[in-house]
């Protein structure tokens, strides 16, 4: 059984795993049929998710269009500021709390 919590903290693999910074993916070259287990989650190598193309497409198409369709809002006129991004312990570790976003569609 291979060890993806550890992968994923690997300092040799992430510097300061421990922090979320999706701009670490910037400008990288990521060949999904090596060794680099940037994106263990489809697997790796001979065995590794033949889906894995679609699946990201569809996740930027998906992404994009909320971005693009609406507004985003805080409830309860809450301050950026006010939320609480402390994490629970887990091997993907989640939000200690949901984040409570109210969408508003913009017209065309």
């Amino acid at each position: 059984m291979i060890n993806v919590w550890a992968i994923g903290r690997d300092p040799s693999v992430w510097s300061d795993a421990e922090k979320f910074f999706p701009e670490r993916f910037a400008g990288k070259n990521i060949d999904l049929r090596g060794r680099d287990f940037q994106l263990i989650p489809f697997g790796s190598g001979r065995r590794g998710c033949p889906g894995i193309q679609l699946g990201l497409t569809v996740v930027c198409l998906v992404l994009a269009q909320l971005v693009r369709c609406f507004d985003w809002e805080l409830p309860n006129n809450m301050l950026p500021t006010e939320l609480d991004m402390t994490e629970e312990f887990g091997l993907i570790v989640p939000r200690a709390k949901h984040l409570l976003a109210i969408p508003i569609y913009r017209s065309p």
